[in-house]
């Protein structure tokens, strides 16, 4: 077993012995697990470096990480959610439980309204990264010919404002020393080619108070760095971790979880979905396409369940990676991006993200608006040059939640981002997309479970004219006086064919990544009153009861404008929603589309009352706003 043993740390009561209907009490359990694998075993021929691996005294690869689990005390689960934490931070209670604003920040378990405890979750939280603050993974350093390696690792910022010196950590602490050269490149937007800063321009360190301090997470320079620029940093670092033994914990720890080799009350799950958002969804995207969801026969992973993750997978398996970078070009970024096979335009190559699987799980993919408007979420159902689409796979289903963001519903009503401070040009989106995640994890699991298969597909399509090329969206908002100010589309993020070197196939990276040619970037087209036509509408989108989108430009005090403001989208209210001032015709109206989606199971039946008063609260928000300017 590649679990060796397991050590509890911590035991206690969950939620102070709360019983959650037929299932009862929970408890949780923190522990921490050790890992010993087989370095040449063939499901784990994909991990980058593995081979450099140092081994002990029976050839096997150590490594250790952290686990935490909530169980029913009295009943066996009616299944096991793998919760993907997101750089440290447990995902699955936010999402699902709805906790208040105060639990929320004060415990990472929070129960909230106890929605996955009464659905018979049980709920283990895997460390699977190394360089994560809260849940983490100890892995050991490659070791090539009695030494340690070096080689490049690159981070990209993008300051608000002016400023002398940039942190060069990437969404955390710095992952990789530097300790060689380095070189510095600036960008106007993503699109355009990178132009090298002279080497004398710029240095280590910070200026504080008007004073320099060597330290190597940070670079400074005279000349402030300018708000809305990108600056690219690469450098030469040594001691390389081995990153992608962070997707074997998570196979390893699933395996171990579904036996009674842990301490499970009664007998152990028989089936285990896999939940990952943002950073964490595109995880559980790599983890398939490296081919380690396969247990002889069946899968090891029943479900899974990458949630705004787009298209991409990430910097989590090859040397040098950083997990928690956002989008910097590299092995992560690179075709294939869909479940179904497609032809890279340019090589001719065929593959699929799951080429690797040989017993294929359900896979329920959701999306928002963002993650189109960020140009990659498209390519998860159509061919890289946009050309048409591509059919769904049968174990596949794919959503967007049309008119939201990813940061889910924000209020009240603000045109700032409270976790980096940064200003945008309209008020964030208000729309909560809770109620249809929410069914989307009991769908997953009656597939997995009961065999009962979801609802179809909702998503924009070529085919069908809901899928378009973003500057076409632009221009049916540029003849709203509502929106000033507007994207331009040929400074959009985009991904690209990407040459990272001849070694890019051994895992190792030449950075920066020299940009090819574009691959297509297309978005849900939009309606008379500018909210999308495609996917599944809210009632505030369906009626129009304001405007919502998934991007925002940047603010003009933060610069780059024309470019959107990083995770968030926006709501605007006009005059309009003076149309819906009648409440209880609007209520009426709210209440048939809700029930609408409860029969087509994007809603649950007993959240069904969640989303008409939702869709209230966003009427009276928009008429206040309307009414106060």
């Amino acid at each position: 077993m590649p679990v060796t043993q397991t050590q509890v740390e911590h035991r206690e009561t969950y939620a102070e012995g709360r019983t959650f209907g037929e299932y009862g009490k929970f408890e949780k359990l923190e522990c921490k697990l050790f890992y010993a694998i087989n370095p040449n075993s063939e499901e784990y021929k994909h991990i980058i470096d593995l081979g450099n691996a140092p081994v002990n005294d029976r050839g096997l690869v150590e490594f250790s990480g952290d686990l935490s689990i909530i169980k029913p005390v009295d009943c066996p689960p009616k299944c096991l959610l793998i919760d993907i934490p997101n750089r440290g931070r447990r995902v699955s209670f936010s999402m699902f439980n709805r906790p208040s604003p105060d639990e929320f920040l004060s415990e990472p378990c929070a129960p909230g309204d106890g929605f996955l405890c009464s659905h018979g979750f049980a709920v283990a939280s895997i460390g699977w990264q190394f360089d994560a603050e809260g849940m983490s993974l100890s892995i050991p350093q490659a070791n090539v010919n009695g030494g340690s390696v070096s080689g490049k690792a690159v981070c990209r910022m993008q300051p608000g404002r002016s400023t002398s010196s940039l942190y060069i950590g990437q969404a955390g602490g710095v992952t990789y020393e530097a300790d060689g050269p380095a070189a510095l490149f600036v960008q106007d937007h993503t699109q355009e080619s990178y132009a090298p800063m002279p080497t004398d321009s710029w240095r280590f360190g910070r200026l504080k108070n008007g004073a320099f301090v060597e330290t190597n997470d940070f670079i400074c320079r005279e000349e402030p760095f300018l708000p809305g620029k990108f600056y690219t940093l690469v450098y030469e670092t040594s001691g390389a971790p081995i990153v992608g033994l962070g997707l074997v914990a998570i196979r390893e720890a699933v395996k171990y979880l579904k036996t009674n080799e842990f301490e499970w009350n009664h007998r152990p799950p028989e089936h285990a979905v896999g939940f990952g958002a943002s950073q964490t969804g595109r995880v559980l995207r790599h983890y398939l396409y490296v081919g380690l969801n396969d247990d002889h026969e069946k899968p090891i992973l029943d479900g899974l369940l990458p949630h705004i993750a787009g298209a991409q997978r990430g910097d989590f398996n090859h040397r040098f990676a950083q997990p928690s970078s956002m989008g910097v070009p590299a092995a992560g970024q690179l075709f294939p991006f869909a479940g179904r096979t497609a032809t890279e335009p340019h090589t001719k190559r065929q593959a699929s993200l799951y080429e690797n699987c040989r017993n294929l799980p359900k896979v329920l993919i959701t999306n928002t608006s963002w993650e189109y408007w960020r140009g990659d979420a498209a390519l998860a159902h159509i061919t890289p040059d946009g050309s048409s689409d591509l059919a769904h796979l049968p174990n596949e289903r794919m959503y967007l939640f049309a008119g939201t963001h990813h940061i889910n519903g924000v209020l009240p009503l603000s045109s700032r981002f409270a976790l980096t401070n940064e200003q945008v040009s309209y008020p964030m989106n208000c729309i909560s997309y809770t109620p249809l995640i929410r069914a989307a994890l009991i769908n997953l699991r009656d597939w997995v479970v009961d065999n009962v298969e979801p609802p179809d597909s909702r998503i924009p399509q070529i085919a069908n004219g809901t899928l378009v090329q973003r500057d076409d969206v632009l221009r049916d908002f540029a003849k709203s006086p509502s929106f000033p100010r507007l994207l331009n589309a040929d400074e959009l993020p985009r991904i690209n064919r990407y040459d990272l070197g001849e070694l890019v196939n051994q895992g190792i990276c030449d950075f920066p990544a020299k940009l090819l040619e574009p691959y297509a970037a297309m978005v849900a087209s939009v309606n008379e009153k500018l909210n999308e036509e495609s996917g599944i509408r809210l009632p505030e989108i369906q009626l129009g009861i304001g405007i919502h989108s998934g991007w925002n430009p940047r603010h003009p005090d933060h610069g780059a404008s024309t470019q959107p403001a990083t995770f968030a989208g926006f709501s605007v209210f006009d005059d309009s929603v003076e149309e819906f001032a009648d409440q209880q015709r609007t209520q009426s109206e709210i209440e048939l589309i809700a029930d609408e989606l409860v029969a087509q199971r994007y809603v649950l039946p007993h959240d069904r009352n969640i989303v008409v008063q939702n869709a209230l609260v966003r009427l009276a928000v928009g008429i206040d706003a309307v009414r106060a300017t």
